[in-house]
């Protein structure tokens, strides 16, 4: 069975499972894989976690479904907890990418979609110094990373994910990535409200540094548009260290580290 259709599976044995939950389709992929949210509670503040931009980063998905298994069964035994906050959990934003590194169609090294184009490049935060740069770096077409596409928000998984941001109107997100083991809290000029003192405490919970982001190596991210966009707390959350796709044999220990803090960014507004 592909990768994206087992992530989807356990998506709806949850909405299955707890009346609480329910699966919402925000898009579709390039080739028309289902990008699929899981909704959990019923709260005013609503919370946007994502995994998986990039097709080599396919351990992150598997790190936030499980979070959202122990998350359902929290809440099941403590119903107050879904009366503050609602999560949008989107596990798998690149369905096409991931399904064909794991198949081996794709090499090991490809982090854009299937088409090319580097999702977490795509969003329009400085997208044109972005596509600039990458240019005087000979990436100006598709192929494996880097490539920001032709246009902001011209894939439709990051077009998807982009409306469905604006839609929902986090309060705050968290996007998995690999590797680093760092935290990414700013962008350029802006400090959201909280977002420093959020990011110190996910530094403690996890051990995971922050990092500023120098900005010849910024723009064109989700979190990068998200704080430009709204001015509230965005995260990049670097699983993990190793070469990607990074091997399971390490998910124990990075799963301890990440869980954390996906539980306090419940918990933090």
């Amino acid at each position: 069975m592909l990768f994206s259709k087992q992530i989807e599976r356990r998506l709806f044995h949850l909405a299955n499972t707890y009346p609480f939950a329910h699966v919402e389709t925000l898009g579709t992929s390039r080739r028309g894989h289902a990008l699929a949210a899981l909704v959990v509670g019923y709260g005013t503040t609503h919370i946007g976690y994502n995994a998986t931009h990039h097709a080599n980063e396919w351990i992150t998905s598997l790190l936030l479904t499980q979070f959202l298994e122990e998350y359902c069964q929290h809440c099941a035994a403590n119903p107050a907890a879904l009366e503050e906050t609602t999560l949008y959990a989107i596990p798998l934003v690149n369905p096409d990418g991931a399904d064909d590194v794991i198949r081996g169609i794709l090499p090991p090294q490809w982090k854009a979609n299937a088409c090319g184009v580097d999702l977490n490049s795509n969003y329009p935060a400085s997208w044109e110094i972005l596509r600039a740069r990458k240019a005087a770096e000979g990436i100006d077409a598709p192929g494996p990373r880097g490539y920001p596409g032709h246009a902001p928000l011209c894939e439709p998984e990051s077009a998807a994910l982009a409306a469905y941001t604006q839609l929902r109107n986090f309060a705050l997100t968290i996007s998995l990535h690999t590797q680093g083991e760092e935290i990414y809290h700013r962008y350029r000029h802006f400090n959201p409200p909280h977002a420093n003192k959020i990011a110190a405490r996910f530094s403690a919970l996890s051990g995971y540094p922050l990092i500023d982001v120098p900005d010849e190596a910024a723009h064109g991210g989700y979190r990068d548009w998200f704080i430009e966009q709204f001015n509230r707390p965005g995260f990049t959350i670097e699983c993990g260290l190793g070469e990607n796709p990074l091997p399971l044999d390490n998910y124990g220990k990075i799963y301890s580290e990440v869980a954390p803090i996906l539980c306090h960014g419940l918990n933090v507004l």
